[in-house]
């Protein structure tokens, strides 16, 4: 979309919308993972858990249903490029070329856009591990244990009447045992005739009748049969968890590795400043906005090529700029082009020299119409661009403050450009989840527990390709 562009819709509602079912969606997860993950009450657990993901089959439709209303669902393109324009810049003040707009000390910050950076690769790796959590647990007790619970079990050493069924084991790691299935009497509690049950058993010598086993039963209820093992062999069961401990937090274990190599690649590509007030540390150059373009960084290692990044290229006195943002040419209006504005950097950032040292810094191109955008500049360049820039503390003005600016951040507006595709797979994710709380057979147990991880990456890349054309929308820019 290289014309002037317009606003589609409402973006405020369409903000709130998002926002609302995001955090309806997150809210859910993290009832459905903490209940599954450390309830111990069978029945109050499907039933909290249902809630939560009908919760988040609501946020669903609630987009879907917007999108309708609004006249279906929008291109990024247009939702990007609209947010150049708004009610703010037509009554802002028109800075000419040969005037330069003053500096604010306070911009508008990018806490947001951090925290979305954040979220969504947790929540996608979240529901990798939860689904495959949902599929390995059992969502009940053992039907016998269950029964035996309900009626009121204790464990008691009870008779052996026959022994049958006999076979010896002898691991080659670990005790040798045997197992049988054994015929018990089990006492009843209101002293009349004990009642048989038949279990299987297993214990270090063979078993003869009349030697006495451990199990576990009802004594109010004796006929309801019983469960051979004592409460160390019983106590995951009896418990009414989804997992032992130790699974727990294996599971929780490789999740929070997960989550550290998230928090750490998100740092390091973004960093966790806000950006919000200029600082004596930052750097300011006056530019003009060029056009968009994929921008190859030269790798430090020989032979190796770094992945292009879209940038938007800006002109200044000191040479083009890559401005790194997540643009293309179809986002950015004609009306924009040629356009003066501030590019403002961390300077710090980056410039200790150490083998981890970052190799892009925050960056921030504040224009003379009134919006700000967001993004990042290499070290490298920020370096180059060093002798023709001004630290910040020199330029702002008081004044300046009192300018009208508006954050550039289309990724809010969300519940406008995100496909059906994107929303069916939501659908699938939370349809198999719901599956996962009922007692299934274990085939298809995993094979949710095979598909939903594999429909959370896919939920991800179909979120990417909903936000972003293909590479090949925006011409090149050179290395550097």
């Amino acid at each position: 979309m290289n014309g002037e562009a317009t606003r589609p819709v409402n973006f405020a509602s369409a903000e709130r919308v998002g926002r609302w079912a995001a955090r309806v969606g997150f809210v859910s997860g993290t009832v459905v993972f903490t209940l599954w993950f450390f309830s111990s009450e069978p029945a109050l657990r499907r039933q909290t858990i249902l809630v939560a993901l009908a919760c988040a089959l609501l946020s669903v439709a609630t987009i879907a249903l917007y999108q309708r209303k609004v006249g279906g669902r929008q291109p990024f393109s247009a939702v990007a490029a609209a947010e150049f324009t708004g009610t703010e810049a037509d009554t802002a003040r028109s800075w000419s070329n040969s005037e330069s707009a003053p500096l604010p000390r306070r911009i508008p910050s990018r806490r947001r856009q951090l925290w979305c950076s954040l979220v969504g690769p947790v929540g996608v790796w979240s529901l990798f591990v939860g689904l495959i959590a949902m599929a390995w647990g059992s969502p009940q007790r053992p039907a016998l244990v269950e029964q035996i619970h309900s009626a009121g079990a204790v464990f008691a050493n009870v008779q052996v009447d026959k022994v049958s069924g006999v076979r010896f084991h002898n691991p080659s790691r670990g005790e040798s045992y045997y197992t049988a299935t054994t015929v018990v009497q089990l006492p009843d509690l209101k002293g009349g005739e004990p009642a048989q049950a038949t279990v299987t058993t297993k214990s270090p010598d063979r078993l003869t009748p009349g030697d006495r086993v451990s199990v576990l039963y009802a004594p109010s209820q004796p006929r309801l049969g019983a469960v051979a093992g004592d409460k160390g062999d019983l106590e995951d069961d009896l418990r009414g968890t989804t997992f032992p401990v130790r699974l727990v937090w294996l599971l929780l274990g490789g999740w929070g590795i997960g989550l550290s190599v998230i928090v750490v690649s998100v740092y390091t590509e973004q960093g966790f400043r806000t950006f919000s007030r200029l600082t004596i540390n930052d750097r300011a150059i006056r530019g003009r906005v060029s056009h968009a373009a994929q921008f190859h960084e030269a790798s430090s290692e020989p032979g190796k090529n770094a992945s292009p990044s879209r940038s938007l290229s800006v002109e200044t006195v000191a040479g083009h700029a890559h401005f790194l943002v997540d643009l293309t040419e179809q986002d950015l209006p004609e009306s924009v082009k040629g356009k003066q504005a501030w590019l403002c950097w961390d300077g710090h950032r980056g410039t200790g020299g150490g083998r981890f040292s970052p190799r892009v810094t925050p960056a921030a191109l504040i224009s003379d119409q009134g919006w700000v955008m967001h993004g990042m500049l290499t070290v490298t360049e920020g370096r180059l661009l060093t002798g023709g820039s001004t630290p910040v503390h020199k330029l702002t003005d008081a004044a300046g403050d009192g300018r009208p600016l508006r954050l550039w951040d289309p990724h809010s507006k969300w519940s406008l450009f995100v496909s059906r595709s994107t929303l069916g797979l939501l659908v699938l994710i939370i349809g198999g989840a719901a599956l996962m709380t009922f007692d299934v057979a274990s085939g298809w147990r995993w094979t949710v527990g095979i598909a939903g991880p594999l429909a959370s990456a896919l939920l991800a890349g179909s979120f990417l390709m909903d936000s972003k054309p293909p590479q090949g929308t925006t011409p090149d820019a050179r290395r550097v």
